[in-house]
């Protein structure tokens, strides 16, 4: 069996509480909604499965929570554990979005080319427009995509850096190269921001689950109405 664990936000629960949904990953169908996700209330759930039930469980995709790899090792020792790609993409992606915030605020002068053209510094590159120039009020000129994002680069050496990383992450779990991505994590990044070496710690304390996403044919978490990461 094949399973994936997540949380949302309970409209009926109080306020700002979490609720747990986890879910057949082959079929695709919710099996239960737990409307606490803390750990003590979540094993106690799982243990009213008998133990061979929990034993059959093969694989669990989670996000990056701590607590769930907790669970699984008490209560489905046989499960590998798979961190879902959305969640890897989205650390680096938010790390990105707040080096460039940063300089936004800091720099006036292009504040408002930082702020309006954020969705092309996460734009796969290779979906980037190298060849089309339309017209853009923010520069008053023709430009294409890849005009725009190499302005913005230029601006700052560590928004390129961290730019530059984010992207190469992103390539490695999209061809599934664990070996590309261990280098980049365990490589020296000077120039990087403090936010995306805060993203490089965090990836690392679960690299082996990480392994585990690049390794299996399975799964990435499809609730919460997620768009595709590739």
């Amino acid at each position: 069996m094949w399973m994936c664990f997540d949380e949302f936000k309970s409209v009926k629960s109080a306020a700002g509480s979490m609720s747990f949904l986890f879910c057949d990953s082959t079929s695709r169908n919710i099996v239960d909604i737990v409307e606490d996700r803390r750990l003590h209330i979540l094993k106690n759930y799982f243990l009213r499965y008998s133990k061979n039930a929990r034993l059959s469980v093969k694989t669990i995709v989670i996000d990056i929570y701590s607590p769930y790899i907790s669970l699984i090792k008490d209560v489905f020792p046989k499960a590998k554990i798979i961190i879902d790609t959305f969640h890897i993409v989205q650390l680096f992606s938010r790390a990105l979005n707040k080096t460039r915030i940063k300089i936004m605020n800091q720099n006036k002068k292009n504040y408002n080319k930082l702020k309006k053209y954020w969705k092309l510094l996460l734009k796969d590159r290779s979906k980037v427009n190298s060849t089309r120039y339309n017209y853009h009020r923010s520069f008053k000129n023709l430009m294409r995509e890849i005009d725009i994002i190499d302005y913005l680069l230029n601006l700052d050496p560590t928004l390129r850096a961290s730019y530059e990383l984010y992207h190469n992450i992103r390539s490695c779990i999209k061809m599934k190269d664990f070996a590309r991505l261990n280098i980049l994590l365990y490589s020296k990044h000077p120039d990087i921001s403090n936010y995306m070496k805060t993203s490089i710690r965090t990836i690392k304390k679960y690299i082996d689950y990480v392994e585990n996403t690049l390794k299996y044919p399975l799964l990435r978490c499809f609730l919460k109405g997620k768009k595709k990461v590739f």
